[in-house]
């Protein structure tokens, strides 16, 4: 990939999942409130949570998509990097401290997956795959 539609694929999804990310929880704040969490919320770590997410999302994609660069195959390929970015840290979190594994975790992962694969189907168009399926 040439290094305008990296910068560009980079940009695109840091925006769209920080915005899609920020609306799902917004609309979700009082069941994923937990008493100890911050008034203020370290928007400096959130955008670099983003930032890395995306970055690592855009250089795996050439080396997940090879074989079979179709728009399905995007869309696994977001799923899966949103699994492997929010799954591990959700448990940790549910192990260590005061927060349940209930609805919201649930609802939270099945999220997650969907703004993965709609990033995956993003850069899959900005790599300009045509085939469908």
């Amino acid at each position: 990939m040439s290094n305008k539609k990296t910068i560009l694929s980079i940009i695109l999804l840091f925006v769209v999942s920080n915005v899609l990310t920020t609306i799902w929880y917004m609309l979700t704040d009082e069941p994923n409130f937990v008493p100890y969490r911050r008034d203020e919320p370290n928007y400096g770590g959130l955008v670099l949570n983003h930032l890395v997410f995306v970055s690592g999302f855009v250089y795996l994609f050439p080396y997940f998509i090879k074989e079979q660069n179709t728009r399905l195959k995007a869309i696994v390929y977001g799923v899966v990097m949103a699994i492997i970015m929010f799954l591990p840290t959700g448990l940790v979190v549910r192990s260590i401290w005061k927060v349940d594994f209930n609805a919201i975790f649930a609802l939270n992962t099945l999220a997650h997956c969907v703004i993965g694969g709609i990033l995956g189907l993003i850069l899959s168009v900005i790599y300009n795959y045509k085939r469908e399926s």
